[in-house]
């Protein structure tokens, strides 16, 4: 059988793609969630007998959106209170989860949201999560979420706003050299901003979308990922064509 065949086969036992969301508070990441299932809707959180428990967040209580529930979501706070039960917590989830022996209790991905702070760009128990081997092969994508306000906290009068925003990339990408030289560093990483904004979020989702599928080293994912998002029809057809041609010269 052929890789794109036996990939083909193992995408039609995937019925929903599960994605770990860690990050500190005010981050930004129900409306990142939001974009990238394409919706205004709130999410609906469900205990083990499927009852919508909105409004309670646990790691362990998995949520979706009513427009695109192939999509499933488990959340944590970030680590910025120092409490290293909520990173033992965080671990546990995930070694859970990579001993699963169905598909569908895997994981698949980890977004890791960053809220910029030049005053303190990483903490303590972010250090550590990078540096500590984790169970299974979910990657870890850095979304570093509300570039413009970092622009606004290394804003210099004597510059324009080209120049201040080249400024904020330059001064962004020295905050993060720490974080991509950890031992278990995020597999990549995308910069966010004005999400909020209808007309400016398109794009940036296509990116996060694009990053997360070409960290998965899985074939089956990539083709499960991008098929479930509604967000770029042109990502979509980006991977029917490498689809296609691996089965051409397969």
């Amino acid at each position: 059988m052929s890789n794109i065949a036996a990939a083909s086969k193992l995408r039609d036992k995937y019925t929903h793609f599960r994605i770990l969301v860690i990050g500190r508070a005010n981050a930004g990441k129900t409306t990142l969630l939001k974009r990238v299932c394409n919706t205004t809707e709130e999410p609906c959180i469900y205990d083990d007998q499927g009852r919508n428990l909105r409004g309670i967040h646990d790691i362990n209580r998995p949520f979706a959106f009513a427009s695109n529930p192939k999509f499933i979501f488990h959340d944590s706070p970030g680590f910025e209170a120092g409490d290293k039960d909520q990173l033992m917590a965080v671990q546990e989830f995930i070694k859970k989860c990579a001993n699963a022996t169905e598909v569908d209790d895997q994981l698949h991905a980890i977004w890791f949201c960053f809220t910029p702070d030049v005053s303190r760009f990483l903490f303590d128990l972010e250090m550590d999560f990078f540096n500590q081997e984790r169970a299974g092969k979910a990657p870890v994508i850095a979304v570093f979420t509300k570039f413009d306000d970092f622009i606004n906290q290394v804003f210099d009068m004597d510059l324009g706003d080209d120049e201040n925003r080249a400024a904020a990339k330059t001064k962004l990408a020295e905050l993060q050299t720490p974080l991509f030289k950890c031992k278990f560093p995020p597999r990549a990483g995308v910069c966010l901003e004005d999400m909020h904004n209808d007309g400016a979020h398109q794009e940036q989702v296509k990116q996060l979308i694009e990053k997360t599928a070409g960290s998965l080293n899985n074939l089956a994912l990539e083709l499960l990922f991008v098929s479930i998002q509604q967000n770029n029809l042109e990502l979509c057809m980006k991977y029917a064509v490498k689809q296609y041609t691996l089965v051409a010269i397969g």
